[in-house]
This record gives C-alpha cells, structure tokens and sequence, in this order.
C-alpha cells in the first residue's frame, strides 16, 4: 500500500464511523450490516455510508449492497499489513474504541431486553 493510501486510511480509521465499524466486527462474526451499525451508534446511516465508500476505495473493506442496505466485510483477515495498520489505529485511539465498545454494548444489551418483554 501507498504511503498517502496508508496516511489516508489511519485518518479515516480513526472517525468514530470507523471506529464502530472495526469494533463492532471485532465482537460479531460474518458481514456487518450498515443500517444496524448506524442505529446502534445513533450515527446517521448516509454519514457511516460515505465513510464504507472511503474504505473500500482504499480497499479495507468490501461492500456488499442489498437493495438499498450495505453490509460490509473487513479485508484485514488475509492482509497482514491492513491488520497491523487497524492494530495501531485502535491503539492510539483505545480511549475513543472505548468509548464505542461500552456504547455498542448497551446498545446491544438493551435491544436484547426490549426483545424479552
């Protein structure tokens, strides 16, 4: 990967869109659907859009659309350099993935029991 494309990825990286993408994919197997991203995160699902076109341009991920939804697919599982560029985003930016962990998991946690009312 080009320096620029490396210098550009961290930066996009490091948006809380992102952030949420690698967290949420980090806890769940399989493709990550945007419209349930975008409400866990309360993030506005054009803005978590844009940011899955950026990085698939700059091939992290691969975007699967169905219909009008998207779900995405980390590319970093055979790609020993994005893994350790995603590696170093979280690292300088832990306080921030926290924060996006604890808020996918209550999220998470309280869609779990509304469904078990």
């Amino acid at each position: 990967m080009k320096r620029e494309n490396v210098e550009k990825l961290k930066e996009l990286l490091s948006t809380d869109e992102a952030l949420g993408i690698i967290c949420f994919s980090k806890h769940h197997s399989g493709r990550i659907n945007c419209t349930r991203l975008s409400e866990l995160l309360k993030t506005p699902i054009n803005k978590l859009k844009d940011v899955c076109v950026k990085l698939e341009e700059l091939k992290a991920v691969k975007i699967h659309k169905l219909g009008q939804d998207h779900e995405l697919e980390l590319l970093d599982k055979d790609d020993e350099e994005l893994k350790k560029i995603f590696d170093e985003v979280l690292w300088l930016n832990k306080q921030e993935y926290g924060r996006i962990y604890k808020k996918l998991i209550t999220a998470e946690l309280l869609d779990f029991m509304g469904d078990n009312k």
